[in-house]
């Protein structure tokens, strides 16, 4: 497994038993590259993840900007759609799409200093930068570009105005939001790979309340 496939759901992610099984099927596809014991309708996904997830381990560095949000169009945005098609709710799909993308991008922040392939060549040539040197906090400007992207493409999804009609894809995709939207702020002008970069059991513990609290609604 790696940076794209990571972003499938756990196992219990998804209060939907019959949704949940369909996703952790795909979880375990994508583990053992057999794509035949899928729906058909997780196939193609299947098939598009594994491929994004070949690229993105394959050490192959990114040249341009372009290049990262195709793989992210292709890879992570097919985790979006596969999760809404599980939950049997395809017009949610453009909005489970771009916040798997958004996810993405922290992601490769995180996983940046370890596989700095992932980082944009032109990127780093707009900052006098180099793979080969990079370091905190020279790679603050590359990683804020990345943040930004990744906060725009939440904004994008906000204002398609979709709700997930599925009450198990629409809990999964608004905590989603909220966790990539703290993590975007704790990522800002920090060193990902220092202490408390990640969002912390209490972020967490915030989030979940305050979904509790948004899905009760008034009584």
């Amino acid at each position: 497994m790696n940076l794209i496939a990571n972003l499938v759901p756990e196992p219990g992610a998804l209060s939907d038993k019959a949704a949940d099984a369909r996703i952790t099927a795909l979880g375990t596809a994508l583990s053992s590259g057999d794509y035949s014991v899928l729906d058909e309708n997780l196939r193609p996904y299947a098939e598009r993840i594994g491929q994004a997830t070949r690229k993105t381990g394959s050490g192959a560095e990114i040249a341009r900007i372009s290049e990262l949000m195709t793989l992210a169009q292709f890879g992570a945005a097919s985790v979006g759609a596969a999760v809404a098609r599980a939950c049997n709710d395809a017009k949610a799909e453009p909005l489970a799409e771009a916040l798997l993308v958004a996810r993405f991008l922290v992601e490769v922040v995180f996983e940046a200093p370890r596989s700095p392939a992932l980082l944009p060549g032109d990127v780093l040539r707009d900052h006098q930068l180099h793979r080969e040197s990079l370091s905190w906090p020279q790679a603050r400007p590359v990683y804020r570009q990345l943040l930004a992207r990744a906060s725009d493409t939440i904004d994008r999804a906000d204002a398609l105005g979709i709700q997930a009609s599925a009450p198990a894809l629409r809990e999964m995709l608004a905590r989603h939001r909220m966790e990539t939207v703290r993590q975007i702020a704790r990522l800002h002008d920090r060193d990902p790979e220092s202490a408390g970069a990640r969002l912390t059991g209490f972020d967490r513990l915030v989030i979940s309340l305050r979904l509790f609290l948004r899905l009760r609604g008034p009584s």
